[in-house]
């Protein structure tokens, strides 16, 4: 299913197909003006802690019980937004998948494409309400700390850096991090470079950079960030550019630094 949609397709099917719509900006940002009759949720600040398997498991029915609260279900489509094509509604959009959710889908270009395209805007509250929710995680989709650092030989993963410079370098001051730096043999792609006018580049674009820096696309592929939120952006954009084998390590660097048996470097 594509994983992408644009305004005056979702403003079609948002009316025939019950479309239940999350917009994961900040309350402020969505009392200003959202799409009409999107609800404001996000789980942005929750973090995966641990991507060992049971780790996983919590953190899957911690936020599956926040999801049903607001009307996700295992039946309606999700639509996830926010300003642009940016990391809050991909993080979110990854989760629902990770859940098990069939069909979900981020508006490409976010509010600010609904807007371009002459899409009306509400600033009325939608309220929340609780659903039944089954979670079917779907392991394919991540892959969890140890496994990385069993294959940090591997030829066959390629990790991805997708933070900013500094925190590549280990020069940020991220509070929640007891140490800095990045996982070993990582390969550097500050995530924006796949992103153009608030929008995924082409897929031929993705692919030159991919190979520009040394990637084969047919890799299996890796992208990590801190929360796992901008490398869910990089998710998406690999999977836009046709990529097949591409996991989320959606613990990233708050998780790997968190723990001392596990290595890192610095440039």
């Amino acid at each position: 299913m594509e994983t992408l949609i644009e305004p005056r397709e979702l403003q079609s099917q948002g009316q025939e197909d019950e479309v239940l719509v999350l917009d994961a900006r900040r309350p402020a940002d969505y009392a200003k003006g959202h799409i009409p009759g999107a609800v404001n949720f996000s789980t942005y600040d929750d973090f995966a802690l641990d991507t060992r398997p049971e780790g996983l498991s919590a953190f899957a029915g911690k936020l599956a019980a926040r999801y049903a609260a607001v009307g996700v279900s295992n039946f309606r489509p999700i639509v996830v937004y926010e300003d642009d094509t940016g990391m809050r509604a991909a993080r979110e959009a990854w989760i629902l998948e990770y859940l098990g959710l069939p069909r979900v889908r981020i508006l490409h270009g976010g509010l600010a494409a609904w807007r371009a395209a002459g899409c009306n805007l509400s600033v009325e509250r939608t309220g929340d309400w609780t659903v039944a929710l089954r979670v079917r995680e779907r392991g394919e989709l991540v892959i969890g700390a140890d496994e990385i650092a069993a294959r940090l030989t591997d030829s066959g993963l390629t990790l991805l850096d997708v933070r900013d410079a500094n925190e590549n370098a280990g020069r940020d001051k991220t509070a929640c991090c007891v140490r800095r730096g990045r996982i070993p043999g990582s390969v550097w792609i500050e995530w924006t470079s796949f992103l153009s006018g608030g929008r995924f580049k082409d897929p031929e674009a993705i692919r030159a950079l991919l190979a520009d820096r040394g990637v084969d696309p047919e890799s299996e592929i890796a992208p990590y960030c801190h929360r796992g939120a901008r490398s869910a952006n990089t998710y998406y954009a690999l999977r836009h550019a046709g990529l097949k084998k591409v996991r989320n390590y959606i613990g990233s660097w708050h998780e790997w630094s968190s723990r001392a048996d596990l290595p890192l470097e610095k440039p």
